[in-house]
C-alpha cells in the first residue's frame, strides 16, 4: 500500500495557478496519476499487480493506493541469497521485457527501472511483477508525435539509468531496455562499478568510461552483445524486442515456466536461520546423544600399558578357610547370562540390559541403540577378561 498526505492549503494559495506546488502536493498528484495508470492502461497486463475494487481513495487526510500482496524484491533476493545465475537473470529478463514492451505499445515509459521495483509472488516465487509507476511518463505527445530530445535534470535512480539519462537526457523506449540490462547485470555480478560514486556526475563519468567488455567480463557474451545493441539504438527508434527475446532464450530463459526461480547458493534468510538454530538445539541437548558420545569414547579408548596389563592378568589368590568351617558354595552364574547395570539403570528395572544376548526390555525406541552399544562394550570386556584368566592358568 502507498500513502501520501493531502496538504491542507489556504484557499488563497489554491486560487493562485502560477505558484509552484509543494513536495506534498506533487506526491499526492503522482499517486493519483499512478492510480489512473493502473485503471486505464495497465489493467490485466502481464507482470502488473492487481488493484482490488476500492484500492484507491482518500481517508483521514491521506490518499492511498492498494495493490495485491507480493513477496520479496529482487534487491532483497540479492542481499539474502547472493548473485543469481545467468539463466535465472535471462528468465527474469524475458518476463520483464514483455511487460515493458506492452507498456511501450501503450506509449508509456517505466523510467524508474531498479531491483526494488521488481517483486516476486508470495507463494512459489515463479513470477515477477513491476511496481511503482509514480514517475512513469509518455513518449508520445497529444498530437501523436514522439517527444523531442532534451537535456535537463536527472529523473530516476542514477545507478540503473541509461548512459544518456544519467547525463540528464529525456527518457525514451531504449532507455527502459538499457536500464533493465543494468539491473540484470547487477543481479549477476552483485555490484556495478559506478555504484559507490559520490555524485551523479561522478557516476555518469565512471559509467561512460567503463567498457562493455569490462562490465560483462565474467558473463556470457550475449550480455555484452545486448548492451552494445541497445546503446546504438536512436532516441526515437523502436527497440528490436525480438532480438532481446532471442538472446535471453539462448542464455537459458524460457517463457511460461511455473517452477520457482533458481537463486544463488547462499541462504541467509531469517526463516532458514531459525530452522538451523532449532535443529542444532534439538541435537546437541539430546540425552541420548550424550550417552552415545560417552559409549563411543569408551570404545575408542587407548589400550592399557604393559604394567597395567600384567597386573590385570595376574591370577587371583584363592582364599583359604579352615577345614572345620563349612560354608555353602555359591553357584556361579554362566557366562552367557552375565548381566551388567550402571547406577542410573539400577533405579529403573525396565532399563536392565543383557550383555551377550543384548536383550532389551522396557526401553524407549530412541534409546535402544545406545543400550545395545553399552551391552556390546561390556560383553567384549568380559570376554577379554576370561581369555586372560585362561592364559594365566
Amino acid at each position: 500500500m502507498k500513502l501520501s498526505p493531502l496538504p491542507q492549503l489556504p484557499a488563497a494559495k489554491l486560487k493562485n495557478k502560477k505558484r509552484k506546488k509543494t513536495p506534498a502536493e506533487r506526491n499526492a498528484d503522482a499517486l493519483y496519476a499512478e492510480h489512473l495508470l493502473y485503471k486505464n492502461h495497465l489493467r490485466d497486463q502481464p507482470g502488473i499487480p492487481y488493484v482490488p475494487m476500492g484500492g484507491y481513495g482518500e481517508d483521514k487526510g491521506y490518499r492511498y493506493l492498494v495493490i495485491e500482496r507480493l513477496g520479496r524484491t529482487l534487491e532483497t533476493v540479492l542481499m539474502e541469497q547472493g548473485p543469481v545465475p545467468s539463466a535465472t537473470a535471462a528468465r527474469l529478463g524475458l518476463e520483464i521485457l514483455e511487460t515493458l514492451q506492452q507498456m511501450h505499445v501503450k506509449n508509456i515509459l517505466y523510467v524508474d527501472v531498479k531491483p526494488e521495483n521488481f517483486m516476486l509472488d508470495t507463494h512459489r516465487e515463479n513470477k515477477v511483477y513491476c511496481v511503482d509507476f509514480g514517475i512513469s511518463d509518455r513518449y508520445v505527445t497529444a498530437t501523436g508525435k514522439h517527444k523531442d530530445y532534451k537535456e535537463g535534470t536527472v529523473v530516476g535512480t542514477p545507478t540503473f539509468l541509461s548512459l544518456s539519462c544519467h547525463n540528464g537526457a529525456t527518457s525514451s523506449r531504449r532507455d527502459d531496455i538499457e536500464s533493465l540490462l543494468y539491473v540484470l547485470i547487477y543481479l549477476m555480478r552483485g555490484d556495478l562499478p559506478w555504484q559507490q560514486a559520490s555524485s551523479d556526475a561522478e557516476g555518469a563519468k565512471i559509467k561512460k568510461t567503463t567498457s562493455v567488455e569490462h562490465l560483462c567480463a565474467s558473463l556470457p557474451s550475449e550480455w555484452s552483445t545486448m548492451l552494445k545493441q541497445i546503446r546504438e539504438c536512436g532516441f526515437e527508434d523502436r527497440p528490436d524486442y525480438d532480438f532481446y527475446v532471442q538472446q535471453f532464450s539462448r542464455l537459458g530463459g524460457k517463457k511460461g515456466l511455473t517452477t520457482p526461480f533458481e537463486w544463488g547458493a547462499r541462504k541467509t534468510s531469517k526463516a532458514a536461520a531459525k530452522v538451523a538454530a532449532a535443529s542444532q538445539e534439538s541435537t546437541t541437548d539430546s540425552p541420548v546423544r550424550k550417552r552415545v558420545k560417552s559409549v563411543d569414547e569408551d570404545l575408542t579408548a587407548p589400550p592399557p600399558t604393559a604394567a597395567k596389563a600384567k597386573k590385570a592378568t595376574a591370577p587371583e589368590k584363592k582364599k583359604t578357610t579352615p577345614r572345620h568351617s563349612k560354608q555353602p558354595k555359591k553357584a556361579s552364574a554362566p557366562a552367557s547370562k552375565v548381566r551388567k547395570t550402571n547406577k542410573k539403570d539400577q533405579k529403573h528395572d525396565d532399563d536392565d540390559v543383557e550383555v551377550e544376548g543384548v536383550g532389551v526390555g522396557g526401553v524407549r525406541p530412541q534409546d535402544r541403540e545406545v543400550f545395545k552399544a553399552i551391552a556390546g562394550h561390556a560383553a567384549a570386556t568380559a570376554a577379554v577378561k576370561r581369555y586372560n584368566l585362561r592364559s594365566a592358568r
